[in-house]
């Protein structure tokens, strides 16, 4: 540089990003579907090529957090499932918040194969309903 000129110093500071578990498996089955590439979804979202490949690595060997692994040895089985003619309409319950605020929550009823029966908001995450299925199902 000539003397008396000064250089710009161009810097940029990132700050990690947090992904939920949701996040990282979407982006993992855009990576998986047919002319995609790992390559590809990783420059779109901005994100580190590297990070999307462990993320992949991670649900093929079912260690990613909050993902329930599905057991390779035991092969899908149907499930029975009956249907009633007039089902009775779920009660919504009211439920206080931390906030103070009230609502209203439906429960929704899982029978295992196991016989046990499972009661949960219809607002559960589906990972936390497979995990408590996975417990309780044992």
């Amino acid at each position: 540089m000539p003397d008396g000129q000064r250089g710009e110093v161009i810097s940029l500071v990132q700050r990690r990003r947090r992904w939920t578990t949701e996040q990282k498996l979407a982006l993992v089955e855009e990576a998986m579907r047919p002319g995609s590439s790992v390559a590809g979804v990783a420059d779109r979202h901005g994100m580190s090529r590297s990070l999307l490949f462990e993320w992949r690595r991670q649900v093929r060997e079912g260690t990613m957090p909050g993902v329930v692994r599905m057991d390779r040895q035991v092969p899908p089985t149907l499930v029975p499932v009956r249907v009633v003619a007039d089902p009775p309409r779920p009660q919504p319950t009211v439920s206080a918040c931390s906030d103070g605020s009230v609502r209203s929550v439906t429960t929704v009823e899982v029978v295992l194969r196991n016989g046990r029966v499972l009661r949960v908001a219809e607002a559960i995450p589906p990972e936390v309903l497979g995990r408590l299925a996975a417990a309780l199902d044992a």
